[in-house]
């Protein structure tokens, strides 16, 4: 069995597809991790990355459901403090 679930990144983040936003058909079992790897996603850019599933800022050991709704930011670092 599988889901398919809509990804969706941020303006800017680097490129892993044509599109800012694409499905994806993956494995019922799919966690939130293994499907950033699989989008392209290497493993030291993960931990940069603030990933929200239906609007939730969501863990990445959690697992996806069918028609889930991902959206995927990454962290932006402040200016200095004087």
């Amino acid at each position: 069995m599988s889901i398919r679930v809509k990804v969706e990144l941020m303006p800017g983040l680097r490129p892993i597809r044509r599109e800012n936003v694409f499905e994806m058909e993956l494995p019922a079992d799919t966690t939130l991790k293994s499907m950033l790897l699989e989008a392209g996603f290497r493993e030291d850019e993960i931990e940069h990355l603030r990933v929200f599933v239906n609007e939730k800022l969501a863990p990445l050991n959690k697992a996806l459901k069918d028609g889930d709704n991902i959206w995927i930011g990454i962290v932006m670092g402040g200016g200095e403090h004087h």
